[in-house]
């Protein structure tokens, strides 16, 4: 038996279709076979509704039609319960899933459908749940910034990089971290396989570096021999040279070569040449740059341009003896800078009255210029 329900859209609704299934034409055969009754009219249209409710219920059924983005999905008896199904759908939170959107929601229409007329609430929810964006979270293991593998759960890669950085050498280039993703697809994978994949290039950076390392070694070892074998040939050359040109000491004080290398003498004390005056000190030519050190220890008095001697440093060495180093590419000491024969004074050049680089060594005791190969070369 028809009902009215208490929803006023509904029944509204209700009347509107009953209207398009023919109603008029009832209502008004109603009228003409009750023309000489006297109803009152609320009477006359309760017991109208009535009989054509009646009619209506035997024969039709109340459906919503479902349409999404104008694509008519099928029959539902309830909106309230399709709604509540989707809510609940787009509200779930499983596994990796970090939001569900759909991006057209249904709209309804209320129509009159036969009796037989199935409705497909399940296949509706399913064609609407099947057009919906989900976006999953991962948490990815960084490898020195860059994303290597992805886990489903902050805890597993947490626990990943917990165990590669427990035994991880000191100075491997293997920096780990941890990034979260949000993408449209699942790219989660098991804890084992991410962790395995990460160890394999833990263990393949740790042999880079050690085996880098071994070189570096290798190297340092080449080096210290060969400044060993280099030290032991200037030795060497000094002992000999000591022995031919020179006693190596001024009053007892022990002089040292101001050159590292085997330099070449082109020009002696005393010779003229081209020159106008005498040539004071000694002449050793050896590459541009090369270190200058100090024949022996004493107090530096002067650093800095002196006309045609360039750039030069001059040395005290007490009981008036002082060595000069003349023509210098750069000088590394200033006035009154203590040094020993260890210490860096300057470095070869060609600076002032100079042809090509060399190292302009004078020494002078009591102020007079004497020949340096009485003592050195």
């Amino acid at each position: 038996m028809f009902a009215i329900s208490k929803n006023k859209e509904y029944n509204n609704a209700y009347v509107t279709i009953l209207r398009r299934k023919g109603v008029n034409f009832i209502l008004e055969g109603l009228r003409k076979h009750t023309k000489d009754i006297d109803f009152k009219p609320l009477g006359i249209t309760l017991l109208s509704i009535l009989f054509l409710g009646t009619v209506t219920f035997i024969k039709y059924k109340p459906v919503y039609t479902v349409t999404v983005s104008g694509e008519a999905l099928g029959y539902v008896n309830s909106k309230e319960e399709l709604n509540k199904n989707l809510n609940d759908y787009i509200n779930h939170r499983e596994g990796t899933i970090a939001s569900i959107e759909i991006a057209n929601m249904p709209e309804y229409k209320l129509e009159l459908v036969g009796r037989k007329q199935a409705t497909q609430e399940k296949r509706i929810l399913e064609k609407i749940e099947d057009s919906s964006v989900i976006t999953y979270k991962t948490y990815a293991i960084t490898v020195n910034g860059e994303k290597v593998n992805e886990v489903n759960t902050q805890i597993e890669a947490e626990s990943i990089v917990s165990n590669l950085q427990s035994d991880l050498k000191e100075g491997v280039e293997f920096n780990l971290g941890i990034a979260e993703v949000l993408s449209t697809e699942q790219n989660g994978i098991s804890q084992d396989s991410a962790f395995e994949v990460l160890n394999g290039m833990k263990l393949a950076k740790t042999q880079e570096y050690e085996a880098e390392q071994a070189r570096l070694e290798q190297e340092r070892i080449a080096r210290e021999r060969a400044a060993r074998l280099e030290q032991s040939r200037r030795a060497a050359i000094a002992a000999a040279q000591v022995g031919s040109y020179g006693s190596g000491n001024i009053g007892g004080m022990n002089l040292s070569y101001p050159l590292r290398t085997s330099p070449l003498i082109t020009s002696r004390f005393g010779e003229y040449g081209s020159r106008r005056y005498m040539h004071t000190g000694l002449d050793l030519a050896t590459q541009m740059g090369t270190a200058i050190y100090p024949i022996a220890s004493g107090t530096v008095i002067f650093a800095g341009w002196d006309g045609s001697y360039g750039n030069k440093v001059v040395v005290d060495h007490g009981n008036g003896v002082q060595s000069w180093y003349a023509h210098c590419n750069s000088i590394n000491v200033g006035v009154g800078t203590e040094v020993t024969t260890d210490t860096c004074i300057a470095a070869v050049g060609s600076t002032g009255n100079s042809t090509g680089p060399h190292l302009h060594l004078e020494i002078r005791i009591n102020g007079s210029a004497v020949n340096p190969q009485n003592y050195l070369y």
